[in-house]
């Protein structure tokens, strides 16, 4: 009997450093990543401008990368909320927007085609 209390102190100071010593839950950048204004045929074309829209869970600004090259940052806000920044892709072909806010991230691969700017609508061919 005298050996089963003193192994519960033992067994509760364990549980307990398991608990400290586990890694943190961290703010991510929320569950939707949008690019909105895609080309008449459903694409997206160089030269046509587009707005990547990002929900937060942090008050923290975002940044914003097309192929690792940064093209926009938001500013932080008391409360979480949705970021905006306009993207106008330059190249033909595979391209990675990376959006990123206090050390985390998301990413949204996708291809750009030749757009051809109507002004009002894109048509990506």
């Amino acid at each position: 009997m005298g050996s089963l209390r003193n192994s519960v102190p033992i067994a509760v100071a364990v549980a307990a450093g398991l608990v400290l010593s586990a890694p943190q839950a961290s703010a991510e950048i929320g569950t939707r990543v949008v690019i909105a204004g895609g080309g008449l045929t459903n694409g997206f074309g160089t030269g046509c401008a587009y707005r990547v829209l990002a929900t937060g869970d942090s008050s923290a600004g975002m940044d914003f990368y097309d192929n690792g090259v940064w093209f926009a940052s938001t500013e932080g806000s008391p409360n979480p909320k949705t970021h905006s920044a306009n993207w106008t892709p330059q190249t033909v072909g595979p391209h990675t927007i990376l959006v990123t806010q206090n050390g985390d991230s998301k990413t949204i691969p996708l291809h750009v085609g030749t757009g051809i700017n109507g002004g009002s609508s894109c048509l990506v061919i």
